[in-house]
């Protein structure tokens, strides 16, 4: 074996748009392009998720299985819902959890699984990669992952395909993903109100990525029902986009949505069509500042969370769990 390995889970295999699918990706295709031996796991041969452009190499379940992995060299990264599964899986060889949404560190659904704290402090576990120091806040401080083995990796915006258009389409878009149904209600009160008459809702459903890119450049709003959020990728692009983004922050939007979005309450469907009707308005009594404000949303956005600064993190991160496994750290 030449050089140290990592396989980064990432099934059971779907192709619907869930933005940590995508980032796994991303991972692995940064460091593929550095010359690094990564691979996304899927479960059944020939599987890759097709909804966004990716050159990151597939292994699918049966040959990982097949492979001679080595506790000195290999690495298996593993998402945070799989934190119950990992004291089975590949036994003895070392692994990495990349909470993606620390608040799906318990367990999903509301559950609430009593030996978290210790899974995070199981023998095979070197490391913690998170993507928001709102998330590592959380691991660090709540659930006691030592600061040096909790990481912080960055979710990069793709500014070709995010960035301010020269013209706006006076529409209202909102992702069918999480609490969706909020927004749903939010557009049919919208009805009541006529200084929202003039503004289309439309739902972006499973689209491909380049096609939300293209949805969210010509809106004028986003509105952002994400909660809560490991980092919130729609919420970063939406900004980046030019949007006025009227919603809720999902918390970790904290990090870097305030102040350039109007924050909502979450569930105050009330608050949220206030909050909406406000932003029209702003923007009609004077387009031209508002413009300028959104202009400089998305550079701020944009310069943090480039491209360049996602892979340089991203290298940095990976490269000293590597170094790490590599001397039995």
């Amino acid at each position: 074996m030449s050089g140290p390995r990592l396989f980064f889970v990432c099934y059971p295999d779907t192709n619907h748009p869930i933005g940590g699918v995508k980032q796994i990706y991303r991972q692995v295709e940064i460091l593929a392009a550095a010359g690094v031996q990564a691979w996304v796991v899927q479960q059944q041969p020939g599987f890759r998720a097709s909804w966004f452009e990716s050159s990151a190499p597939v292994i699918d379940l049966e040959s990982l299985r097949a492979l001679d992995l080595n506790p000195q060299g290999d690495l298996l990264v593993l998402p945070e819902t799989w934190l119950r599964n990992m004291p089975q899986y590949f036994p003895g060889i070392p692994k990495v959890i990349f909470n993606q949404n620390a608040f799906y560190t318990f367990g999903l659904d509301g559950h609430c699984d009593p030996d978290t704290l210790d899974l995070y402090h199981h023998p095979d576990l070197r490391a913690v990669v998170t993507v928001s120091e709102d998330s590592r806040a959380l691991l660090v401080r709540g659930c006691g992952v030592h600061p040096d083995r909790c990481l912080h990796v960055i979710n990069g915006i793709d500014s070709a395909l995010f960035h301010v258009p020269r013209v706006k389409v006076r529409r209202i878009v909102f992702l069918a993903r999480k609490h969706s149904h909020h927004a749903r209600k939010v557009a049919l009160m919208a009805s009541t109100r006529p200084a929202l008459a003039r503004y289309p809702f439309r739902e972006l459903g499973s689209l491909s990525h380049g096609r939300v890119a293209h949805e969210l450049r010509e809106a004028l709003v986003f509105l952002s029902c994400g909660h809560p959020e490991g980092f919130g990728l729609p919420l970063a692009e939406a900004l980046a986009s030019g949007c006025l983004v009227v919603g809720y922050h999902g918390l970790a939007g904290r990090d870097f949505a305030l102040p350039h979005m109007r924050p909502v309450e979450f569930g105050d469907l009330l608050g949220f069509l206030d909050a909406l009707e406000e932003e029209v308005l702003r923007f009609e009594a004077d387009p031209g500042a508002v413009t300028t404000e959104r202009c400089h949303a998305s550079q701020q956005i944009l310069e943090r969370y480039g491209l360049e600064a996602e892979r340089l993190q991203a290298m940095r991160v990976w490269s000293q769990l590597m170094a790490e496994t590599s001397h039995g750290g």
